[in-house]
């Protein structure tokens, strides 16, 4: 599909979405939504409904790792103040 066709479908407005390479959740996510769409399943409404579930899963484990990575920087930098000296509880230049 160009860039300048204007999706008239469900399935054309589905496949018009950019998802990234590398983002396996999110493609996986829009090849179920297309393989619904082909067995029938074309409301839109009821596309945005197979989207939504998959989306906030995807949304949950963001927020679990980005705590957790958090907690892993802030390790890391109170290990690296204690092994130069600084106060932890001193603001980095980061």
């Amino acid at each position: 599909m160009s860039e300048e066709s204007t999706p008239t479908t469900t399935a054309e407005v589905v496949e018009s979405w950019n998802v990234p390479a590398g983002a396996t959740v999110a493609g996986r996510i829009r090849s179920n939504i297309l393989v619904a769409i082909e067995r029938g399943y074309d409301d839109p409404q009821l596309v945005a409904d197979l989207a939504v579930g998959p989306l906030v899963m995807a949304l949950g484990q963001l927020e679990v790792d980005l705590a957790e990575a958090r907690r892993r920087i802030d390790r890391l930098e109170r290990a690296l103040a204690e092994r130069s000296g600084d106060d932890p509880g001193q603001s980095s230049e980061f």
